[in-house]
């Protein structure tokens, strides 16, 4: 009897930590909406020549929310870290192109912010000196377009969004100012670290705000 009542604490505790554990959704999966059973984040920001900085928003997402679901634009493989918390689904290729698997993500977060069940967090750093993009694109190109794009969406249906950026990100200023016209505020707050902006928008999804 000693024996089984400890074989059923440890199934629960084993349970317990894996409902605790990162859940990264990444492209171009489609999940079951009853596998979202926290709060679901997306990260957004760019990609190539960024320096892989949504690896560590994700370590910090995962401490202050441990039952945060993760939507991350990047194209982790099993040789990354993160990639053993990727959520199990049957459509791994569920949609045509990133560019839609990202506009689906994003739409979910910002329409679950009005409950405080989802949020966008956008970083903007500044262009990695030891890994800057390569491939003749300008930097951020992207980027810009998903500010405005979600930023007047979450104007429009009342959520909100959390934005960092390091200085001397590119635009910055002009961003700044679309942004506090898009909300129609004195000022839009830009969050100027990484750990900042996760723990304003933790906070806001652990009810703090």
């Amino acid at each position: 009897m000693l024996i089984l009542n400890w074989f059923l604490l440890l199934k629960i505790l084993l349970l317990y930590r894996k409902d605790r554990c990162m859940k990264l959704i990444l492209p171009k999966t489609l999940v079951n909406g009853t596998q979202i059973t926290g709060p679901l984040v997306f990260i957004a920001g760019p990609i190539k020549g960024g320096g892989d900085w949504q690896e560590k928003a994700c370590d910090l997402l995962a401490k202050s929310i441990p039952n945060a679901h993760i939507a991350v634009p990047c194209r982790w493989g099993p040789n990354h870290r993160l990639y053993q918390y990727k959520l199990d689904s049957d459509q791994n290729d569920g949609f045509p192109r990133q560019s839609t698997w990202e506009h689906y993500y994003l739409k979910w977060c910002c329409d679950l912010n009005r409950r405080k069940r989802g949020c966008a967090v956008l970083y903007l750093p500044c262009e990695s000196k030891t890994t800057p993009r390569t491939d003749g694109q300008p930097y951020a190109r992207d980027t810009y377009g998903e500010i405005a794009r979600w930023s007047m969406y979450a104007a429009l249906t009342g959520g909100r969004i959390f934005v960092g950026a390091e200085e001397g990100f590119p635009g910055l200023s002009v961003i700044i100012e679309n942004l506090r016209l898009d909300v129609r505020a004195a000022e839009f707050p830009i969050y100027p670290t990484l750990e900042k902006t996760i723990t304003t928008a933790s906070d806001f999804l652990n009810g703090a705000h």
